[in-house]
């Protein structure tokens, strides 16, 4: 054979076999791509997704399936499937899920380990003083006790009004409790107070025979009752008073009329005069908007009840109409079939329509959340959230619902109903297969709860269920006991670190009188 004829089969040989590896590795590369890989003897390509794991803390060791896959933070390629998921961390209590693994997907995971050893640790201590009332405030960031002591010598009762920051920043070095009012006087007067959604500024009330007067108190500074504004609210002495959310106004309600207050000009303002035959339902929101719920005369012999929600300033101007088509069937039957419906297509989005048979019920209360973007409805047969960007309706409980707490990240709810605490999520980032838009009960929570809370995360909740105090996943899973006999504490609460729980305890001290007044923090993160 010449040798030019053997060089030509060569390079044809060699450019057959180097197509074949191009075409082969070109192949490989998009089976990867699309999330094939090897598997063993019986099955030779698999489908798998990634399974993304940020435990908290870090460093904690996982296993997939009872076989050791690293520390975490760490993603593995998995099969598609239910995998059986833990961490172990020396110190802490395990954690184990099985997570669904979707194909050409990443899965992430958040674990929230809590430790074995829960430790308890002394902050505060009063003593030699006798403990009068105590108040949380209503997101559980500031606690306030009163304590008095009598001294003989002037004849004279002092009172000492304490505030515990729960979340203090890392910055801030001054005491903690800190004294925010001391006064004396020569009688025990019932003393009130009525806090802000803020907890920094509340209505101080003191009740004695002879009178009842309220101040403003700023906890900012301290103070006494010479140095507090005196409000000239003893007009609505037969009102009720609640707090707007802005913190800036307090709302006087009667069977006649709605007046809001401005604490900062002591002025009043007539928002809502009842008018016979004419129901009206407010709210407040955060941003200092009032909103008055009417509903539409013109249906009230329909079939459905109509609404027109307002907006409008809290000095009452500036009015204007926001949804005008809320309209809700007065037929109870229609909500029944939601009831027995135990898909995802019942949390489809609606518009709303008087011939919509989605909506039902008449309307009790709503709750108005700008960050969140959305309005939580209520009404005797069901609960709704409002998207106001999509200005779509979702169905939320298909049974009346509280609503209780929105989650930190405004992505969730949590609210309860006739059957147990659920879970209502409403936002979800685009591609996340993770999370579905709707309802989900927590299990182990239909009933014997007395108190249940966001954890800072967003990711767990916290309750008090049996007299002890447990943690868990928003489902329920890895429910962990972090403290017992809570019936002894005027409250607990965790911090917003998830670092520790914070209680105020009080018991009777060996002097005649007095009370031990302690706070103690428990180490669990």
């Amino acid at each position: 054979m010449k040798k030019s004829d053997y060089n030509k089969k060569l390079f044809s040989l060699i450019s057959i076999l180097a197509s074949i590896f191009v075409y082969t590795g070109a192949i490989a590369i998009y089976f990867y791509a699309n999330g094939w890989r090897l598997g063993d003897t019986n099955q030779l390509f698999i489908k798998t997704g990634v399974l993304t794991v940020e435990s908290d803390p870090f460093l904690a060791n996982l296993y997939i399936n009872d076989k050791e896959k690293g520390r975490t933070p760490k993603s593995v390629s998995l099969p598609v499937g239910t995998h059986d998921v833990s961490l172990y961390k020396s110190g802490y209590i395990e954690w184990r899920k099985s997570i669904e693994i979707k194909e050409q997907k990443s899965t992430p995971i958040y674990p929230w380990l809590i430790k074995e050893d829960i430790k308890q640790e002394q902050q505060f201590l009063l003593q030699g003083k006798k403990y009068i009332n105590s108040w949380m405030s209503e997101h559980d960031t500031h606690s306030y006790f009163l304590v008095d002591e009598y001294i003989p010598d002037s004849l004279i009762y002092r009172y000492t009004l304490y505030r515990f920051d729960i979340n203090t920043a890392f910055w801030d070095m001054g005491s903690n409790p800190r004294i925010v009012l001391t006064f004396d006087t020569m009688t025990e007067p019932v003393v009130e107070l009525k806090l802000a959604p803020n907890g920094l500024l509340g209505v101080l009330t003191l009740v004695s025979p002879e009178s009842t007067k309220s101040y403003l108190l700023d906890s900012s500074r301290s103070s006494t009752l010479d140095t507090l504004s005196e409000l000239n609210i003893s007009v609505f002495s037969s009102y009720s008073m609640t707090w707007s959310k802005n913190n800036q106004y307090l709302m006087f309600e009667s069977k006649d009329d709605l007046i809001s207050f401005d604490i900062t000009k002591q002025t009043r303002y007539l928002l809502i005069k009842n008018l016979p035959d004419t129901e009206y339902i407010w709210s407040t929101d955060e941003q200092g908007y009032f909103y008055r719920l009417q509903q539409n005369m013109e249906y009230a012999l329909n079939t459905v009840y109509s609404y027109t929600l307002t907006q409008q300033q809290m000095d009452g101007s500036s009015p204007k109409d926001i949804i005008t088509d809320l309209f809700f069937q007065k037929d109870t039957n229609y909500i029944f079939p939601y009831r027995e419906d135990t898909g995802n297509g019942k949390y489809t989005p609606f518009t709303n329509s008087p011939e919509s048979t989605k909506s039902v019920g008449k309307i009790i209360s709503f709750t108005v959340n700008q960050t969140a973007k959305g309005i939580y409805i209520k009404t005797e047969t069901s609960s709704y959230w409002y998207n106001t960007s999509e200005k779509k309706y979702y169905l939320i409980s298909p049974y009346s619902s509280d609503l209780i707490q929105f989650a930190q990240d405004n992505y969730k709810l949590l609210f309860k109903n006739e059957r147990g605490y659920s879970v209502f999520t409403f936002y979800k980032e685009e591609g996340d297969h993770t999370v579905l838009i709707g309802s989900k009960e927590i299990k182990g929570l239909e009933s014997g709860i007395s108190d249940i809370n966001w954890v800072s995360n967003s990711l767990n909740v916290w309750y008090i269920k049996g007299n002890n105090m447990f943690v868990s996943d928003i489902d329920g899973d890895n429910e962990v006991k972090i403290l017992d006999e809570t019936d002894k504490n005027m409250y607990q609460t965790i911090t917003q670190s998830k670092e520790n729980i914070v209680t105020l305890h009080i018991a009777e001290s060996q002097e005649n009188g007095t009370n031990d007044i302690t706070i103690y923090t428990y180490n669990i993160y």
